[in-house]
């Protein structure tokens, strides 16, 4: 199957029998792609996070721990994460706030970078629970959502 043209949130699965250790040999380069495409929203006064982030990432995987990924509070950035969501199987998802190209593209790129290395590994796209529309405080809620009378 091709994956979409855009997408808000790209899901790698590593396969059961995979942990967050494997993940020690690719990670310093899945985080150097994503500090690059954050490039532009980087503040000047934290030139070292990037760097810290990475050895604080790199030591958890080694203790096969969850690393707390990418997760800047950037308005347009993309975020890595690793979700909480299953301790049985390692996971990690890219996401920016709206549906875009970028991350497919690095959704793409780190699914091949893995499977060079021999991860199995499975990706999904747009899997994040994004709950049912929301109303302004106040304002009556028409069951059939927006648009329904």
């Amino acid at each position: 199957m091709s994956p979409p043209v855009k997408a808000r949130s790209g899901h790698i699965l590593l396969d059961a029998k995979r942990s967050y250790r494997d993940l020690v040999r690719v990670y310093p380069e899945i985080h150097r792609r994503v500090v690059e495409m954050n490039r532009p929203f980087v503040k000047e006064s934290e030139p070292l996070l990037p760097e810290i982030l990475l050895d604080e990432n790199v030591r958890d995987l080694k203790g096969d721990r969850k690393p707390i990924g990418y997760n800047r509070q950037d308005a347009f950035g993309l975020r890595l994460i690793f979700p909480i969501a299953d301790e049985r199987r390692a996971e990690f998802y890219f996401t920016k706030p709206a549906r875009c190209q970028e991350v497919v593209q690095v959704t793409e790129v780190v699914s091949a970078l893995l499977r060079r290395r021999g991860i199995r590994h499975t990706v999904e796209y747009d899997r994040l629970p994004l709950g049912p529309p929301r109303a302004v405080p106040g304002a009556p809620i028409s069951p059939g959502g927006f648009g329904s009378a």
